[in-house]
C-alpha cells in the first residue's frame, strides 16, 4: 500500500511539473519579438516578416481545403499579398491610434504577453490570440493579434493586429 502511494504521489508530481516546463514561452516567440521590433521602430517592413511565407502559404492549403472541399481557394501569391496589405493597413491603425494617446514608440516596454487559444475545429493547425501588454511613459496599451497560427513549428501572423488603450 506505501509502495502504491509513492507510486502515485511521484506520477503526479512528474506530470505536474512535466506540463508546467513544457509550456511555451509566448514572451519569446519569433512572432511578439518580430511586432514589438517593428512597433517600437515604426517599420512596416519588419511587421511582414510576422506573416505566414508563400511556402507556409502552400502548406496551408491543402489542409485547409480538406476542411472546405467546396470553396474555391485563390493562388497563394494572391493570398499573401492581401495578407501583406491587410497588415500594413492594421499596422497604421494601430500606429496612429497609440500616437494619438500619447504612446512614444521608441520608448515602450513589453510588460507581458498572453496567449489564449482559439481553435478551429475544422483545421488541425495550433491557432490562437497573443496579447502584447505594452507601456510607454503613462500610457499602458495592448497589442492584440487574432486568428495567429503555428505554422510548421513557426507562429505567423495571421489576422488583425489591434490597438487598445487600457
Amino acid at each position: 500500500m506505501k509502495i502504491r502511494l509513492h507510486l502515485l504521489f511521484f506520477m503526479f508530481t512528474f506530470l505536474v511539473s512535466h506540463t508546467g516546463f513544457t509550456q511555451e514561452d509566448y514572451k519569446d516567440t519569433k512572432l511578439v519579438s518580430t511586432i514589438f521590433k517593428a512597433l517600437k521602430k515604426q517599420d512596416e517592413k519588419k511587421v511582414l516578416k510576422a506573416l505566414p511565407t508563400l511556402a507556409d502559404i502552400k502548406h496551408l492549403i491543402p489542409i485547409v481545403s480538406a476542411a472546405q472541399p467546396d470553396y474555391k481557394f485563390p493562388e497563394a501569391d494572391a493570398i499573401l499579398a492581401e495578407f501583406k496589405m491587410r497588415t500594413i493597413e492594421d499596422f497604421k491603425k494601430a500606429s496612429k491610434k497609440g500616437t494619438a494617446f500619447g504612446v512614444v514608440w521608441e520608448d515602450i516596454e513589453l510588460k507581458d504577453v498572453r496567449y489564449t487559444s482559439n481553435p478551429d475545429p475544422n483545421v488541425a493547425i495550433e491557432r490562437g490570440d497573443f496579447v502584447m501588454e505594452c507601456i510607454s511613459h503613462d500610457t499602458s496599451f495592448l497589442i492584440t493579434m487574432k486568428k495567429s497560427s503555428k505554422i510548421r513549428g513557426t507562429w505567423r501572423l495571421m489576422n488583425t493586429l489591434k490597438f487598445t488603450l487600457l
